[in-house]
């Protein structure tokens, strides 16, 4: 019979370690659901006046990308816009890519996030026809429309 020497004993369960730990992250991995939405939207801008009230004040154009990812070890959020604003006459005021990301772990319960930026000077969405600002929803899109809408959104976010 083979004595194992201390060294090889905590070699060998340091292995096993590793292995439990693989499988488990493995495990919880099986279980993430993840959801994605592609949209293309119109909406209206309010801000709240001097007196307290909520006026409109203009509209937004926005293709967007938004992906979910939650187990029972995390929640993940990630958008990816690009928005286009107009005045409540229609006419063009500025656009942004934005790309947010959010995480929390449902263990640590600890938070992470970051938001980034970036403006330009011309019309940037696609798909949004300009005389329909007030109401185009994403709900009528093909999937040829979203696929567009994802290529372009990934391509101006590549942009940051």
């Amino acid at each position: 019979m083979k004595v194992m020497r201390i060294s090889d004993w905590l070699a060998a369960a340091m292995k096993l370690s590793v292995i439990s730990a693989f499988v488990v992250l493995l495990s919880a991995c099986s279980n993430t659901v993840k959801v994605e939405h592609i949209e293309a939207f119109s909406i209206e801008i309010s801000e709240e006046n001097k007196d307290g009230f909520y006026e409109q004040t203009g509209f937004k154009k926005v293709n967007s990308i938004t992906a979910f990812a939650e187990n029972k070890n995390y929640l993940s959020s990630e958008t990816k816009m690009v928005v286009d604003y107009y005045d409540l006459d229609g006419k063009y005021v500025k656009s942004e890519i934005v790309h947010t990301k959010f995480s929390k772990s449902h263990i640590t319960m600890s938070e992470d996030g970051d938001n980034r930026k970036k403006e330009l000077q011309e019309p940037s969405t696609i798909i949004i026809p300009d005389d329909n600002l007030q109401n185009f929803r994403s709900s009528a899109l093909s999937d040829d429309e979203k696929k567009q809408i994802k290529q372009h959104v990934l391509n101006l976010i590549d942009s940051l």
